[in-house]
């Protein structure tokens, strides 16, 4: 904000208080009697005995320091004054007066100047219908609308008060003030000349040719060029407004420093609140502190402090743990940071960052992200001490909800992308219809009309890099790194990945989880695919591939379907659902089926090589396929295990030969070829 011609104004007020105070008196008990001294006319008639004289052209008079001057004047006992046609009142050469009738007694001390009244003191004049000043209280008064003008400034008001005792002049009722640089109106205002400043004592606007301030009351320093504006204080530029209990200017530094119930918005979404709002003009920068809040089109930021470079448009926030919500987007740490250069911001502390769109949550210590895209990577974050309610630690932890259950998986960094994609859809509808004539043919074409919709959606795009470990009740795995898509709803494991499903392990090269909604609907297991079941842990069913899909519904693994270098072990029951024997069949491809763990049906597709030994007849061990290990130590088996250290050299569990059979089971029924 300028100074908004202020210091020009009150230089103005202040010239009216000298002018006028330019009459005062000396006190009554230093002198005998006031009089008026006659200095010269034209023409002196006596009148009433000589009681009044009439003074005729060129009068002058004078009292003291101050000279009056007529066309005509009436001086009755040498005390009152009335004096007609161009009068002027001089003291010194900085004060005049001008007015069409004058009416002054030297011992009320009273004087009226009425009709076309000027009051000029160097560039400053002052217009009235009449001008009161009374010596004894010191007060000079108008009410019948005045005028002041000096230069570019003018004010106006219905009445004005000019306390000389005081050093203080009220202006009441329509008052205005118009300037080359402002327009102000106010109820009232007062001028202290004493300590230079100007209050505002009522409704009060002021008016630029960018910005308006409203305030019901407040004051501005002319010295310091600092301003308090109190009571429904507004601010208004273009289409940015701001409001406050107390709205306080700092001239010199060009700073705004809004307190109580502040806010500053601009447009139909941009919003800041907090408690107090400081505005660094030269920088064009922001400082909201106390329940902070801020909001455009895109986000919304919360936190005890924040700090906005508008120039930059860039943030950073702390305390009360910040908060941005970018539906479908929401991040909360300690600490938030923006970077405009890059268009990526930062968190830290506590990170919790989630996608509402997709019920996923990513809990971390550290994250970089972009409101605009979606964009996410943490590093850092989640793995405390077992027992823990919150995970906030070394890694970070993401959680997504399947089937009313919750997903949780770690890796040392988790980056999440989402990408909007608009299409386009046109139909066509039958309007009504053509008819068409050639020669003696008549043909009827319906006429169409046709209907675009365009329609949003949005991708979301999730990786995992080292040490990635899944846990849901239902569903485990570990991987070196994963990626996964919303456009076919494939999660695909890489570099040494593994998959447990109840009584299932299955491994490969790459592992690809596919999901019907949130539901498991197969696995494929690209090269050296291998999938182990077990009913009891004791006896394990493997099949052997290039490329193995399995496919699950609720109750678990139902089919594999095996091609490329095919081969199978599997353990056979008889009518007592003991265990009489294990089988190894090798063919190109076969589909096995199975239930509660245990193979029910084979089917080859091509002709098969293998026998069925007795259970104590073969090595077991020895009957593993190669690439064969039951993992335990890397199965997560709770929430926690996603955060415990490996130990080294963890592998496959010991095998046992039981010397009875376990519980009963379906016997294993081989097929050939078309079953």
């Amino acid at each position: 904000m300028k100074k908004l011609a202020l210091l020009t104004f009150f230089a103005l007020l202040s010239a009216l208080g000298t002018c006028v105070s330019a009459q005062k008196a000396t006190p009554r008990d230093s002198v005998v009697k006031e009089v008026v001294n006659i200095d010269a006319a034209d023409e002196l008639r006596m009148l009433n005995r000589g009681a009044t004289q009439l003074l005729v052209g060129n009068v002058e008079l004078s009292q003291d320091s101050i000279f009056m001057y007529g066309d005509s004047v009436l001086l009755a006992r040498s005390v009152q004054v009335n004096a007609y046609g161009n009068v002027t009142i001089q003291q010194g050469d900085s004060l005049a007066a001008f007015s069409d009738v004058l009416d002054y007694n030297a011992e009320t001390r009273l004087a009226d100047l009425i009709g076309r009244v000027v009051l000029q003191r160097g560039n400053t004049e002052l217009y009235t219908d009449r001008l009161a000043y009374d010596l004894t209280t010191k007060l000079a008064t108008y009410h019948t609308g005045g005028r002041i003008v000096n230069e570019t400034t003018e004010l106006r008001s219905t009445h004005g008060y000019y306390y000389a005792g005081e050093e203080k002049v009220y202006f009441r009722d329509s008052v205005v003030v118009v300037d080359e640089r402002f327009e102000m109106r106010a109820d009232t205002l007062l001028y202290d000349l004493g300590q230079d400043r100007v209050y505002f004592l009522g409704p009060t606007v002021i008016r630029t040719d960018t910005h308006r301030i409203y305030c019901e009351a407040g004051y501005y320093d002319v010295q310091l060029d600092e301003a308090v504006f109190q009571q429904n204080a507004q601010y208004l530029s273009g289409e940015r407004r701001a409001a406050a209990d107390t709205i306080r200017y700092f001239g010199k530094d060009e700073v705004y420093v809004l307190e109580g119930q502040a806010y500053v918005a601009e447009g139909e979404f941009q919003r800041a609140e907090a408690e107090r709002i400081n505005y660094f003009r030269r920088e064009d920068r922001y400082q909201l502190e106390g329940q902070a809040f801020v909001r455009d089109s895109i986000q919304t930021v919360t936190g005890d402090t924040i700090n906005y470079d508008a120039r930059a448009k860039s943030y950073a926030v702390a305390g009360g743990r910040p908060r941005v919500s970018a539906p479908p987007m929401i991040i909360v740490a300690d600490r938030l940071n923006s970077d405009p250069v890059s268009g990526y911001s930062t968190a830290s502390g506590r990170v919790i960052w989630q996608d509402t769109s997709a019920q996923t949550t990513v809990m971390a210590a550290a994250a970089r992200y972009n409101e605009a895209t979606g964009y996410l990577l943490a590093t850092g974050g989640a793995g405390p001490a077992p027992g823990q309610a919150d995970y906030f630690g070394s890694r970070p932890l993401l959680s997504t909800v399947l089937e009313g259950d919750t997903l949780w998986m770690v890796a040392d960094t988790l980056v999440s992308v989402r990408e909007d994609r608009r299409d386009t859809l046109v139909t066509s509808r039958v309007v009504g219809q053509d008819t068409l004539t050639l020669g003696d043919s008549t043909f009827v074409q319906p006429r169409l009309a046709r209907d675009t919709t365009v329609t949003t959606d949005s991708i979301r795009y999730l990786a995992a890099h080292h040490d990635v470990r899944i846990f849901k009740s239902d569903l485990q795995a570990a991987c070196d790194s994963l990626g996964f898509n919303t456009i076919d709803s494939v999660l695909t494991l890489y570099q040494n990945p593994i998959l447990w499903q109840d009584t299932s392990q299955l491994v490969g090269d790459t592992i690809n989880i596919l999901f019907r909604g949130e539901a498991l609907d197969r696995v494929q297991l690209r090269r050296n695919a291998l999938v182990i079941t077990t009913p009891d842990l004791l006896f394990f069913n493997q099949v052997k591939g290039k490329q193995i899909e399995a496919f699950f519904d609720s109750t678990g693994l139902r089919r594999t379907e095996v091609t490329g270098n095919a081969e199978a072990i599997y353990y056979i029951l008889d009518e007592n659902q003991a265990y009489v024997g294990v089988n190894k069949t090798a063919c190109s491809a076969m589909v096995l089926q199975f239930q509660d763990g245990t193979v029910q049906k084979i089917r080859f597709l091509s002709a098969p090589s293998g026998k069925m030994d007795p259970m104590g007849a073969v090595d077991h061990r020895a009957l593993q396929l190669e690439g064969f290990r039951w993992e335990t130590e890397r199965r997560p088996a709770s929430l926690d295990d996603l955060f415990r250290p490996l130990a080294a050299g963890s592998g496959t569990a010991p095998l046992s030969v039981p010397l009875s059979t376990g519980s009963p089971r379906p016997a294993a029924t081989p097929e050939g070829d078309g079953g």
